[in-house]
């Protein structure tokens, strides 16, 4: 598990194969296919996000991506667009957006395209 503390501010993309925890600033996406992803209390993302699960209990902006569960905590907040199978919001949490879990495995497949086109890239 990796994380990211408060007092840090990424700029770009942050891609991880491992659980990631966010108390910081990312401007930028982040990619956690196949792990889970938590926005931390104080933790603020602004821009794509794609894991497995996502945890928000900060702030997300942007498009929302997970395979299995998106949950946004008491003290979430999250404002743009969701995919995911299941959504869970708890009393208390804040979302302004769309929520589409029809369109999940297209979002998922075009994702993972990009991810991969980037990596052969590199």
């Amino acid at each position: 598990m990796t994380s990211i503390g408060r007092t840090i501010l990424i700029k770009g993309e942050v891609r991880s194969n491992e659980h990631l925890i966010v108390e910081g600033r990312i401007e930028g996406r982040v990619m956690v296919p196949e792990h889970g992803l938590a926005i931390g209390k104080h933790g603020n993302v602004s821009s794509e996000i794609m894991a497995r699960t996502i945890t928000v209990l900060g702030t997300v902006r942007g498009k929302i991506t997970a395979t299995d569960r998106v949950e946004l905590l008491p003290t979430g907040r999250a404002e743009g667009r969701i995919v995911t199978r299941s959504l869970i919001i708890d009393e208390g949490a804040f979302f302004k957006g769309m929520v589409d879990p029809k369109i999940k495995e297209t979002v998922l497949a075009v994702s993972r395209h990009r991810l991969n086109q980037e990596t052969d890239d590199a």
